[in-house]
């Protein structure tokens, strides 16, 4: 029995993907290739926009129509805050919430012995073992917190995701230790908002990070998800990034340069502030990467606003920036505000603000070149003339095959226009 997964949105819904994975194999699934038909098909949802939403039941349609067939099951955040709305799409023949999408192997299991499949089942192998049989990667992706209580005007996550749960250290150290055991090189550290990680009485994120970097002595290195300074100041930000092992890499959500928006967003703090992290970080290494997520067109924005967050973004220099036109979540606090933007300003503030990152990204890459920096070698591309990687700093290179570059091993480089991928 074949099954596909189909992944929209974050890097946990990714790794979340990974576990989905992991339990179908370990039910004596395999995953469908490519142009084969899936037994089973799961789409692992977005919801953080109404394009999201748009794009999860549009790929759900397409999983009905390559695969007729076939098990439907959509989960995640979408079902969460949507769940009669899942429910209602013909196409759709399981729905689980955010909660519940670690069952998924098992509804769809239970699901097709029903209908009279067979298979059969491989039962009780460990995530570890797991990530052995798909060793072709070099990255393993860990959730480590789920949940948030920020409640940003605009934001339906915390409706979606619920509660602030931290996963135990010790869970966290075992199943690191398994993959890198499994050869895996690099750890990234996911959740939902991950400043929150020990929220709830569990250790900081500080003291989780240097437990998961001293693992086995070292040798690997550990890449952090998106941080908000509703939670990480600069002090904490140094903290963490000074520990060895830690790339220097952040991705560090701003939503907007503009105080007065930032407010109104209910974000609790100001340009400055955003800045000194920044500053703070880039004094440890002055490549160190930043990437950010921008909202533009938010209720109540004016050009004026626009334009003072506009400069900011151009400021900072960042490495890479989400542009999210402000999209209009029911049950949010900025679903009722005055001042909704037209969506034709919307997308003309867009268009200037993606070009605007266009050319940080452009800058920061000129910035890296003929440095030298820290490359973990993935593999050959697709056409078998390159070795892909990333640096420590997160720009993803493509090396020369025939360099005596080695799959899943670092190498120290000077980096040249023509590596970046």
């Amino acid at each position: 029995m074949k099954y596909r997964i189909v992944t929209l949105g974050c890097k946990v819904n990714q790794q979340e993907s990974e576990g989905i994975a992991a339990g179908f194999r370990a039910l004596g699934f395999e995953e469908a290739g490519r142009g084969e038909r899936a037994d089973v098909c799961v789409i692992n949802s977005c919801t953080v926009t109404a394009a999201a939403d748009s794009k999860t039941r549009q790929r759900i349609r397409q999983a009905r129509a390559a695969n007729p067939a076939a098990l439907v099951c959509v989960v995640g955040c979408w079902p969460e805050v949507e769940r009669e709305g899942a429910l209602a799409m013909p196409e759709v023949d399981i729905v689980l919430g955010s909660a519940d999408k670690g069952r998924t192997a098992e509804a769809a299991y239970a699901a097709l012995m029903e209908r009279g499949g067979a298979l059969d089942a491989e039962q009780g192998r460990s995530n570890a073992e797991m990530r052995k049989m798909n060793a072709n990667r070099s990255r393993a992706f860990i959730k480590v917190q789920d949940g948030c209580d920020r409640f940003c005007a605009y934001c339906i996550v915390p409706y979606a995701r619920g509660e602030i749960r931290s996963k135990a250290a010790a869970e966290v150290m075992a199943e690191a230790e398994g993959v890198l055991g499994a050869g895996y090189r690099e750890l990234v550290l996911t959740g939902i908002n991950l400043g929150l990680y020990g929220a709830d009485g569990h250790d900081s994120l500080h003291a989780l990070v240097e437990r998961v970097c001293t693992l086995g002595g070292g040798g690997h290195r550990v890449r952090l998800g998106s941080l908000e300074p509703t939670v990480v100041d600069a002090d904490e930000a140094v903290r963490i990034a000074g520990l060895r092992g830690v790339c220097p890499h952040f991705h560090l959500s701003l939503q907007s340069g503009c105080g007065r928006t930032l407010e109104a967003m209910g974000r609790p703090y100001t340009p400055e502030d955003y800045a000194g992290i920044v500053r703070a970080l880039r004094g440890l290494d002055l490549l160190f990467s930043i990437t950010t997520d921008v909202i533009v067109g938010f209720p109540g924005e004016t050009d004026a606003d626009f334009e003072e967050s506009l400069g900011f973004v151009r400021e900072m220099g960042f490495a890479g920036v989400h542009v999210f036109k402000y999209s209009k979540r029911p049950g949010t606090r900025a679903a009722g505000m005055d001042g909704q933007v037209p969506e034709a300003v919307k997308n003309e503030r867009s268009k200037r603000m993606m070009e605007a990152a266009e050319d940080g990204a452009a800058q920061f890459l000129r910035q890296n070149a003929g440095q030298r920096r820290e490359v973990l070698v993935f593999g050959p591309d697709k056409g078998g003339r390159h070795m892909r990687g990333i640096t420590d700093n997160g720009i993803d290179v493509r090396l020369p095959a025939d360099g005596g570059h080695k799959a899943n091993e670092f190498t120290a480089i000077a980096l040249e226009s023509g590596f970046w991928r």
